[in-house]
């Protein structure tokens, strides 16, 4: 069987099932490619997870030369970068609440590109995965957690009412 990702060809949806079974997917691309990791990594729900090439490599963090090259062909050196990425790797939202800019006021969250999909989507997880990201969100942005639950319970009503 072929291996599911090619450089050239891209993630195929098709290829979904083939991680039914995993307990986490972790969804490593170059560091220019994060927003498609993040995209992708949603795909597998809760289960997924973002890897991300350190800062140091650059904009594009080459996720090779971090891995492989960092290594310096060291296995025990190779193993013990994988480890620590894995270790540390945020799932796709707790990512996208990272980056969101600075300066975001308040009051501008529901206006903002991303944030509103942001709340309706973690509406539809369990609490225990809702309520730790809405907790990051909510420290974020200087949000009452209370206040975002509620956001997000009103996203998901809305939303399931025009199913």
């Amino acid at each position: 069987m072929a291996h599911p990702y090619t450089p050239s060809g891209g993630w195929q949806p098709a290829w979904l099932p083939l991680f039914r079974r995993a307990g986490r997917v972790y969804v490593a691309l170059d560091r220019d490619a994060t927003d498609r990791a993040i995209a992708l990594a949603r795909t597998f729900g809760t289960r997924g997870r973002v890897l991300i090439p350190p800062e140091g490599l650059g904009p594009k963090g080459d996720l090779n030369d971090w891995l492989r090259v960092g290594a310096k062909g060291d296995l025990a050196e190779f193993r013990s970068i994988l480890e620590r990425a894995l270790a540390t790797s945020p799932t796709p939202w707790a990512l996208q609440i990272e980056r969101l800019p600075p300066d975001l006021a308040p009051w501008d969250l529901e206006d903002h590109p991303g944030v509103r999909d942001l709340l309706c989507e973690l509406g539809h997880q369990g609490a225990l995965s809702r309520d730790a990201h809405l907790r990051r969100l909510a420290e974020r942005c200087g949000i009452a957690l209370a206040t975002l639950q509620e956001a997000a319970r009103e996203l998901l009503q809305g939303t399931d009412a025009e199913l």
